[in-house]
């Protein structure tokens, strides 16, 4: 072997080895190659190559057509394209899709450059070929993903950032950049241009917070920005560190996400939680729920007002409401619990609490439950605080009772009024007409005054049932009070201190003046009888003017303005369960026999047919207050002095009267004693058949009518029908109640004569005389 010869074998055994290992590292890297000669229009494969096309080489004829007709047909035309007009030396690259025999598709990877050219036409390429179908396919399923997360972030409206401390730079991603409203082409995230986004009012404190943040691992905040636009917009950032390096922090990633509508939905919820606990607040209606699983119990903000409690020192249970409840209401809430025993969803229940303060209020409660799925029941309901609106239905009941009292009083004083007429007249006729000795007389005086007496019961049974006959006068209640002092010290005793207080500048009031010093007299009395021991009773005047809402709160009294008339004393008082009965009629505190319950009835009905008011406040212990109110009236005082001598009995000067009466009984005693004073008296039972005497007698100078008559008319229907044949007829009404019956009777005024059944003969004979003398026409 010669030298030349020696390391031939060598060499052809490396070169052997060399290609072999590039057979290996081609089938590990899936990288065939291969070699076109245009001249013989064949291809050379590699063994990869064979393998990636999926041909054995048995199986490929070499040609390049064959290749082509592998390649998929979406992508061939545009493949052939890019082959034509490559110059020498240049390279190129290409990904397009293969189908092998089998079916299969694969994506292929070529780069290839042109070696030889003839006459500016390529003759041969050369190149390789890779299988790029899992790389392809996981580069498809990365790009899909996010996509996907882009179009999560975009949703969610969540970006997501990196930064590097080192390098400086920030990476967003595509929703970051809407959230800030700006593009990549035209905005460069770095620190201090997104700084210079942040709304000036947050900015000093996004640096302190971003500062003190870097030294923990994770950390969150939230702030504006201002957006190009000008829009402001509400984000939050988390950041989370990736990397350090001892202290020195490395990387950052994290999310920033706009929450905008997140704040708004939360200012929102505020707000109608707000509004709903104003509401509550407003109606005094809080809202509550219980779980019988937890054993828990919720109160709203409400509730804690009502009951009169506070969050911090109050956690609110079922012992704890139990405990609050009032003792006497405890059967109303068992009672609601077994209800809902037998199966009833929805109760309301009313009942009192009392509050730590030792305040006692009424709440209306209304329930309802629902069951859930483990079992449990849920309770859920409203509680609201009805006291003031408990008090003023208590009070409207209260009217409603004393109207049906007082139209049942009216019904019977009518009657009964009669009758008392009846016996008074008549037992004075007996006294004239007898001479009787001291004992009889005796009888005869004290009937009388028992008749009286009556006749004095029945006008306050009509002055609490606003039936009287009030003839209002304009006062000066300060006049009044000082005119009466002296009377009612006399009345009261030593023992009684009595004081008044009158304002300056007081409005004139308009009432009756009469029943007026009655009121005061009675009030007066019933202060007394409430100081057994003595005491102090002070006599009040004040101009008050009451408002829509206290009006609202007392009924049938008009806003506007009044003259108040208070009465207060020292006495004993008088408990709360009590004082709501003290107007009602014949209802009393003192022992049987003392006083006929009817002092405040009749104050009560004063003050309301006056279209007043009168209320009444005590204390037990400390003594009482009653505050009558009087309408303001816009007249004058009438100075006129209107007393009369009546103990004068007045006789006829020759003139007739016609007296119509349906009580037989009542008209027979009219006309004894007016025919007994001399008149000349023509009578009739009702008012037909006081026309028809009217039509057959020569002149009649007065009626004297009841103002309830039998029949289709009335005592006023008949004056008018009179007063239309004759305008100066005198007239002058009997009556025992009805002032309605006066409503449509456009004579009736001040200077009307009416006379109060039951009457005696100088009252008679005397009203008569004047209503003759004065006369009571109008035109």
């Amino acid at each position: 072997m010669t030298e030349e010869n020696g390391p031939q074998p060598k060499t052809g055994e490396a070169l052997r080895d060399s290609e072999s290992l590039l057979a290996f590292a081609q089938e590990m890297a899936h990288l065939g190659s291969w070699e076109i000669d245009y001249d013989s229009d064949t291809i050379i494969w590699s063994d990869e190559t064979y393998r990636i096309v999926g041909l054995t080489r048995s199986e490929f004829d070499g040609k390049r057509a064959t290749y082509f007709n592998i390649i998929h047909p979406d992508d061939r035309e545009w493949v052939t394209q890019q082959a034509k007009n490559l110059q020498k030396g240049e390279r190129f690259e290409q990904t397009y899709r293969i189908i092998r025999p089998d079916g299969e598709e694969r994506s292929v990877h070529v780069q290839g450059m042109v070696t030889i050219i003839e006459d500016d036409v390529p003759r041969a390429r050369r190149g390789f070929i890779q299988d790029i179908t899992e790389r392809k396919t996981s580069e498809d399923a990365l790009r899909e993903s996010e996509k996907h997360l882009n179009e999560a972030q975009r949703i969610a409206h969540i970006g997501s950032w990196e930064f590097s401390e080192r390098s400086k730079i920030l990476t967003w991603s595509d929703e970051v950049y809407r959230i800030f409203g700006v593009t990549k082409e035209a905005f460069l995230p770095t620190p201090d241009n997104i700084l210079a986004t942040v709304h000036p009012d947050d900015r000093a404190r996004v640096i302190k917070e971003r500062e003190e943040g870097q030294r923990e691992e994770n950390y969150s905040f939230s702030y504006r920005i201002a957006r190009p636009d000008g829009e402001i917009r509400f984000v939050r950032q988390i950041s989370l560190t990736l990397a350090r390096q001892g202290s020195e922090l490395i990387h950052r990633s994290g999310t920033l996400q706009d929450i905008t509508e997140h704040v708004a939905a939360e200012a929102a919820l505020r707000a109608s939680e707000a509004n709903l606990n104003q509401a509550q607040r407003i109606a005094h209606i809080g809202s509550w729920e219980t779980n019988e699983h937890t054993k828990t119990l919720t109160w709203s903000d409400e509730v804690y007002r009502i009951f009169g409690q506070r969050k911090e020192t109050f956690e609110p249970t079922v012992d704890g409401f139990m405990e609050a409840v009032h003792p006497d209401d405890h059967a109303i809430i068992w009672k609601a619990i077994e209800k809902e025993a037998q199966g009833i969803q929805d109760y309301t229940y009313v009942h009192r609490i009392v509050r730590p303060d030792g305040e006692v209020r009424t709440v209306r409660q209304v329930a309802q439950v629902n069951a859930i799925e483990n079992g449990a029941v849920i309770r859920r309901g409203t509680v609201q605080d009805i006291t003031e609106q408990a008090s003023t239905e208590e009070d409207l009941r209260q009217a409603q009772k004393m109207e049906a009292i007082g139209q049942l009083t009216g019904g019977v004083a009518h009657d009964f009024n009669n009758l008392l007429t009846v016996i008074l007249g008549n037992l004075e006729l007996i006294r004239d007409g007898v001479n009787a000795d001291d004992a009889v007389s005796a009888m005869i005086d004290r009937s009388v005054k028992a008749t009286e007496q009556g006749a004095a019961l029945t006008a306050r049974l009509l002055a609490f049932s606003r039936k009287q006959n009030l003839m209002p006068t304009t006062i000066d209640l300060n006049k009044l009070v000082a005119g009466i002092m002296d009377m009612l010290r006399r009345t009261l005793g030593e023992r009684v201190e009595i004081t008044s207080s009158e304002a300056e500048n007081l409005w004139l009031c308009s009432a009756d003046q009469s029943q007026l010093e009655n009121a005061l007299l009675n009030l007066a009395i019933n202060a007394r009888d409430a100081m057994a021991e003595g005491g102090r009773l002070t006599i009040e005047t004040a101009n008050i003017s009451l408002r829509d809402d206290f009006a609202a709160a007392q009924a049938e009294v008009e806003p506007g303005d009044y003259i108040a008339l208070s009465v207060s004393d020292t006495g004993s008082g008088i408990a709360s369960d009590t004082l709501k009965h003290v107007f009602e009629p014949f209802f009393t505190t003192k022992s049987a026999g003392v006083g006929s319950g009817l002092g405040l009835s009749m104050v009560y009905g004063f003050a309301k047919q006056s279209d007043g008011n009168v209320t009444i406040y005590s204390e037990l212990g400390k003594g009482t207050t009653v505050k009558l109110y009087l309408p303001r009236s816009a007249g004058v005082t009438d100075e006129t002095d209107t007393s009369r001598a009546e103990s004068v009995l007045p006789s006829a000067q020759g003139e007739t009267i016609l007296i119509v009466e349906d009580d037989v009984d009542v008209r027979t005693l009219a006309v004894v004693l007016l025919s007994g004073l001399g008149y000349e008296i023509v009578e009739a039972g009702d008012a037909e058949a006081a026309l028809a005497v009217l039509q057959h007698s020569a002149r009649i100078d007065l009626l004297l009518s009841d103002v309830v008559l039998a029949g289709a008319m009335n005592g006023p229907d008949l004056a008018l029908e009179i007063r239309r044949g004759d305008p100066t007829i005198k007239i002058v009404f009997m009556t025992g109640y009805a002032k309605e019956a006066f409503d449509n009777y456009a004579g009736l005024d001040e200077r009307t004569l009416v006379i109060q059944k039951p009457f005696n003969k100088i009252t008679l004979a005397n009203i008569v005389r004047r209503g003759l003398d004065e006369g009571n026409t109008r035109s």
